[in-house]
């Protein structure tokens, strides 16, 4: 069988990567779904790969881990199977969805890993045609989410109405939205929307106006319909939450507790001195070294407070403007606050562990668990993976990654 694949991981309800080869666009799989008469695979028949599994974060709470694949619209030439590119996808979902700082995992082809982390963009098109029944219009690159047009009527007393769906690379299909338009033209009546953005492509960050707050931009997009057409529906402004890259590690951090100013940590070729520890304001002063005794970089993590956890706000694991401060990055190291927090993935309070090691909720707790006594708590990572999207897998250069939601 000719080795040519998407390979998609579903990260958390919303998040799926896809490792695919690269591909003339009318010719690969993007889009696309099975045949409705496809074979199924029952988890009975493979459980060494689709059996679910339970593995622990950094705090020990267990999450369910899954895993699958797909093959679509292969077909048989001169005997032998042959697999599009994007044909082939494999897909695994975890604890990702939780937090972005508890060392949530993941499986990534099969090898347990820790996430660590993402960068998220919102995808913008302006000006342009979706046609019924043609393939869907990615808003960015090939492999970003798309525009498909599934309905197009031209109704009595020129009232046309049309439907279109947002479709991800895997050819999943959501957010059905219907347009309606008695005179045949039609501006979008959402004003921050209708010609806000300036320019378009992968705009990073998020725009907050979309969000009112710096959360990750999840499950959040927005469409300007200009008019509907017998050519199509014309689009004025469309986005919708894609990723520039994510972060993980195959190895366990170092795991530094009660560490006072003036201490210096080994790790791997590097050292972390520790400058300072501010546990009312949540603070520590670092300086990353190589083995001479040179400053590689130097930051302030923080501040992690009670009121910073408290404002629920903030959100904090889902802060693109407060995450970011709790760690330092370097080439392939990460030193990070340790944090310890709880949120339950839906409705309830937010929890912190205590001097016990028993989680609980935050309005029992008098001070931030990663500063007891004085001193902090950290974390360094030494194998941090970037993984770039829609750029060359570094274990296997056949596949990109790409992502879609489910």
């Amino acid at each position: 069988m000719e080795k040519r694949g998407l390979l998609h991981i579903v990260l958390s309800v919303v998040f799926l990567l896809a490792f695919t080869l690269p591909g003339n666009a009318e010719e690969n799989a993007h889009y696309k779904l099975p045949s409705p008469d496809a074979s199924f695979v029952a988890p009975e028949e493979m459980p060494e790969l689709l059996a679910p599994k339970l593995l622990p974060n950094r705090h020990g709470i267990e999450r369910g881990i899954t895993e699958g694949f797909m093959i679509r619209q292969s077909s048989i030439e001169d005997g032998k199977i042959r697999i599009p590119p994007g044909g082939l996808i494999y897909f695994t979902f975890g604890g990702e969805g939780f937090s972005n700082l508890n060392g949530e995992p993941l499986i990534i082809a099969g090898k347990e890993a820790i996430w660590l982390g993402k960068k998220e963009a919102m995808a913008i098109k302006k000006d342009f045609i979706v046609a019924q029944g043609k393939r869907p219009v990615p808003l960015c690159e090939e492999g970003t989410i798309a525009l498909a047009n599934t309905f197009s009527m031209e109704g009595f007393l020129n009232v046309r109405s049309a439907a279109f769906q947002f479709v991800f690379a895997n050819g999943y299909r959501t957010w059905d939205l219907s347009v309606v338009i008695p005179s045949g033209y039609a501006r979008s009546r959402n004003a921050i929307a209708y010609g806000y953005l300036q320019g378009e492509g992968m705009i990073t960050p998020p725009p907050l106006q979309f969000f009112g707050d710096p959360f990750d931009a999840s499950a959040t997009f927005f469409v300007v319909v200009d008019s509907v057409t017998p050519q199509g529906i014309k689009i004025k402004e469309a986005g919708a939450l894609d990723m520039i890259w994510f972060k993980t590690s195959y190895d366990k951090p170092i795991v530094a507790n009660d560490v006072a100013a003036g201490q210096t940590l080994q790790a791997g070729k590097y050292r972390v001195k520790v400058l300072s520890v501010d546990p009312e304001l949540g603070t520590v002063g670092i300086n990353l070294l190589d083995s001479k005794g040179n400053v590689l970089a130097e930051k302030t993590l923080g501040p992690l407070t009670l009121d910073i956890y408290r404002n629920q706000k903030h959100i904090l694991e889902h802060s693109t403007i407060i995450r970011p401060t709790l760690s330092l990055d370097y080439e392939n190291i990460r030193v990070q606050i340790n944090t310890k927090f709880d949120m339950p993935f839906g409705p309830g309070p937010m929890k912190l562990m205590n001097e016990a090691g028993d989680f609980v909720p935050v309005s029992q707790m008098n001070e931030v668990s990663s500063f007891y006594g004085g001193k902090v708590d950290l974390l360094i990572y030494e194998d941090v993976r970037k993984m770039e999207l829609r750029n060359p897998w570094s274990e296997d250069t056949r596949f990109i990654l790409q992502t879609a939601y489910i």
